[in-house]
């Protein structure tokens, strides 16, 4: 495990890019404590050595890229590629499970996938083997790499010295309150969406066919 430390260092020497790759790589399927460097990013910006804007914004932008590389990993690379991969990083079993988290909870499974540990390296690589529409993906991804990213980035700040027993918070109890939270701001959120768009086609269907409106 890194040293909280040498991570502040490789913070005040890169800035941002410390925190930008780690966590894109992470997402994208590699072993990295992206987390615990988004925590101690975050207790940095509250000493004023980075903006928690700023780390709010680039953790959120890392992951979702990051995603969304994973996804097409799984989407093109096909089962034997992501096989191998999961191989070389000592996930095979997780694969395994994660499949059937995924069939289980559809697209609110991206989301949980977010705010659990070895989900959220791995989690995209099934979400694309899955052939979950990539805009479905997108949706849930975005919602819960913004939460996730602005969440961590927040809890950091406010504890700031406390990190190290933050991190012991965030990785058990807090991710299960966060994941519940997120799924159902989620559900709303695309039940809102959803209502809007389907308001939005009548009206334009009524102005184009005024006629054929039934009373």
């Amino acid at each position: 495990m890194l040293d909280n430390g040498l991570i502040e260092e490789w913070l005040r020497s890169w800035g941002y890019l410390t925190l930008f790759v780690p966590l894109m790589l992470e997402t994208a399927g590699i072993p990295l404590p992206g987390g615990t460097i988004l925590l101690v990013a975050a207790a940095a910006s509250s000493r004023g050595i980075l903006n928690p804007f700023v780390v709010a914004a680039v953790a959120s932008l890392a992951a979702i890229i990051g995603d969304n590389i994973g996804f097409c990993i799984g989407r093109y690379g096909g089962r034997r590629l992501v096989d191998r991969l999961s191989h070389i990083t000592h996930v095979e079993a997780g694969i395994v499970w994660g499949e059937r988290f995924f069939a289980l909870h559809g697209g609110k499974a991206v989301v949980l996938a977010r705010w659990t540990a070895g989900l959220r390296i791995f989690g995209a690589w099934i979400a694309g083997m899955s052939q979950m529409r990539w805009r479905t993906f997108l949706l849930w991804n975005t919602l819960g790499g913004i939460t996730w990213a602005c969440t961590l980035t927040a809890v950091g700040y406010a504890f700031g010295e406390s990190i190290e027993r933050v991190e012991n918070v965030v990785g058990v109890g807090g991710a299960i309150v966060f994941a519940v939270i997120v799924v159902i701001a989620g559900v709303m959120i695309l039940r809102w969406l959803q209502r809007r768009q389907k308001t939005r086609t009548e009206v334009l269907l009524d102005q184009k066919f005024p006629d054929s409106r039934v009373d």
